[in-house]
């Protein structure tokens, strides 16, 4: 409420005149202080998105710090709310109290007790040391003997490690041998094969080409692996005899994907077999579909009796030779 206003001063008997201080007002420190009968209302909370009061705040499940009016306000304000986001950690466990240290008289017991002083009778000298022990006895060593499969694991675990000499850790060294795997497979595979007579006339290799592919001996932690993937073409002709002399149709058997696991006991890498004639006009329906079951070409390992068959036992032979060539 406002500050009452003054009546004026009476004048005072003798002539003086008080009205001139009427006009006066009073300090700040003595005018009265207004009275807080209305308390000061309360500031509603506002929407940390759009900043508008809230009657229903909806608080942050995680830092339960910032309040919004909608779900709406609080998906739209995630991206940039969620970089100053954290969650209230529990108040830390007191540490336990430091344990007060010993007494004195505890201490100087315990340096007594460390320095104890030890005489030896036969030299009838003393000496001091803080940690004694008393003497072992003599050890005995007496030999025993090894078996015979004890010693063949010694002598194994001797032995230096496969690859180079200065790899003598038997770290990674891997040894390129791809030109001399393809020489020597094409080598193998050009021995002559035993002919297969079908439809009347006769199946048998001419040979193979287009070898290719990469073949490599690692050593891999001291032990040398034999690892190769070629491909190549077996070269076939299938003769026989008409009316007007005899007549030949030539074509080729692609083997792909002939790696060192194709011939590895329980373990299923067969290679992939593709046939292809280049004289297939010359041959009627029925017997090419003789020439080809002759071939073996359908499944793996071919069966016996068929050309492929031959070519199989020829790569498990050169797969032998090459694991055992170092």
């Amino acid at each position: 409420s406002a500050a009452e206003t003054k009546a004026p001063a009476p004048k005072k008997k003798g002539g003086i005149d008080y009205s001139k201080f009427d006009k006066i007002e009073d300090s700040d420190d003595e005018k009265p202080k207004e009275s807080a009968s209305a308390e000061a209302k309360a500031e509603k909370p506002h929407c940390h998105n759009c900043h508008k009061e809230i009657t229903k705040p909806l608080r942050c499940g995680v830092c339960k710090k910032v309040e919004y009016c909608s779900a709406k306000c609080q998906k739209d304000d995630w991206p940039y709310h969620k970089r100053v986001c954290k969650k209230i950690e529990p108040p830390k466990a007191k540490a336990e109290e430091r344990r007060p240290s010993p007494p004195s008289e505890e201490r100087d017991k315990k340096g007594k007790e460390e320095e104890k002083v030890v005489e030896t009778e036969e030299n009838l000298t003393w000496y001091r040391h803080r940690e004694w022990k008393p003497q072992e006895g003599k050890q005995e060593f007496k030999p025993t003997q090894i078996s015979d499969q004890k010693a063949q694991e010694e002598a194994e675990a001797a032995k230096p490690a496969a690859g180079s000499a200065w790899n003598k850790a038997g770290t990674w060294e891997d040894k390129d041998v791809t030109e001399r795997a393809q020489k020597t497979l094409k080598e193998r595979l050009g021995e002559s094969l035993p002919s297969v007579d079908v439809g009347g006339g006769s199946l048998s290799c001419e040979g193979v080409d287009a070898v290719e592919g990469d073949a490599s001996k690692p050593v891999i932690r001291g032990k040398q692996r034999h690892i190769f993937d070629l491909s190549f073409k077996v070269k076939y002709v299938f003769k026989w005899m008409e009316s007007d002399g005899q007549r030949q149709a030539k074509g080729e058997v692609e083997v792909s994907d002939f790696t060192n696991d194709t011939f590895t006991e329980g373990v299923l890498t067969a290679p992939v077999l593709r046939i292809s004639f280049s004289d297939s006009s010359k041959l009627e329906a029925a017997r090419r579909k003789a020439v080809e079951a002759a071939l073996g070409a359908s499944s793996w390992p071919p069966d016996a009796g068929t050309l492929m068959h031959g070519v199989a036992a020829k790569m498990q032979q050169w797969a032998k030779e090459y694991e055992q060539d170092s």
